[in-house]
């Protein structure tokens, strides 16, 4: 009787924590890229999205063009990526929401050169590798009017991030213009350097800090995901900003998990999360860094309307999480 009584009470008692313990199934959509996904990749290794009561499956795309693909199919209901496809998107215009950053990536949009050359005017005559219409000629453009360079006085090749690997290392380019992972792969395989990136001056043998171009990874839904599922995007955030504060304390094991995801070296790993700033908060220099590429895209016909990244915002789970994280005027 007692061993009855105690199996119908452990029946009683399954019922009672299942819809507790439910997950909420949802699905989230990146690159492989630690400019994109980092916090996505902590908050799944770490269980930080179990924590938060989600069931994270994570689909990884090779390229922004895909995932934007994907979201506006559908098939997946929030995605990380960079602000050109981001922007691209919204040109439609389809109702994306920005949500929250996940990235200030200015300064791993970087123009590498061999170890020889110490200053842009050292490229005078030179090839530059570079690819149209995206952060890699919005920052070549930057520098130009940052240093005071003479566009007129090089060759620009376009070209993928790929061949910009492929050829600088042959030496057919002189200098390419390339985001990280890449410029990593560019620097080790090509026996190049750094020589200015969106937040740095490494000319001269010197390093300075002089921020000439803004770019960001943003998270985002769409505005009928927010309307119907909002405790989902606040459990969302909640595993994201978990796992950001996770990368900051615990950089050593942050550092080999990222490295593990994303076939780099431990050291090579270190190195992108040194020029990176991770953070989910939504504020005036994203705000405003997104516009200026926005117009970039536009005047260079990339997208077809012009964008206004404030109107595009929605930060209200982001504020239920952390009233800090929103300083946008």
């Amino acid at each position: 009787m007692k061993h009855a009584i105690a199996g119908l009470l452990g029946i009683v008692l399954i019922g009672v924590l299942a819809p507790v313990l439910a997950q909420t199934k949802v699905s989230i959509g990146t690159a492989r890229d630690p400019n994109l996904g980092a916090q996505i990749v902590i908050a799944r290794d770490k269980g930080f999205f179990r924590d938060a009561g989600l069931d994270a499956d994570i689909k990884y795309f090779p390229s922004g063009g895909d995932l934007m693909g994907a979201f506006v199919g559908g098939s997946v209901s929030f995605g990380s990526a960079g602000a050109t496809p981001v922007l691209t998107v919204l040109s439609r215009p389809f109702p994306l929401k920005i949500i929250a950053q996940m990235s200030d990536i200015s300064g791993a949009q970087q123009i590498l050169v061999k170890k020889s050359v110490n200053n842009l005017d050292a490229l005078r005559g030179k090839k530059i590798g570079l690819l149209r219409g995206t952060a890699s000629e919005a920052l070549f453009n930057s520098a130009v009017k940052a240093y005071n360079f003479d566009a007129g006085s090089v060759q620009l090749v376009n070209m993928g991030p790929t061949e910009m690997i492929t050829t600088f290392v042959r030496g057919d380019v002189d200098a390419v213009v390339l985001w990280e992972p890449h410029s990593t792969k560019a620097r080790k395989l090509g026996d190049g350097k750094t020589l200015v990136s969106g937040t740095h001056s490494y000319m001269n043998g010197a390093t300075a800090e002089k921020r000439v171009y803004g770019d960001h990874s943003v998270l985002f839904a769409t505005e009928s995901t927010l309307k119907e599922q909002p405790a989902v995007a606040r459990a969302v955030i909640t595993a994201l900003n978990k796992a950001n504060d996770f990368i900051v304390a615990n950089r050593p094991e942050a550092v080999t998990i990222l490295a593990k995801e994303y076939g780099l070296e431990p050291s090579e790993m270190a190195a992108i999360i040194d020029v990176n700033r991770y953070t989910l908060r939504l504020d005036d220099q994203l705000v405003g860094d997104m516009d200026n590429l926005g117009e970039f895209l536009f005047a260079t016909k990339r997208i077809s309307n012009a964008v206004r990244t404030k109107e595009a915002i929605d930060a209200s789970a982001l504020k239920s999480v952390g009233a800090d994280l929103v300083k946008i005027r």
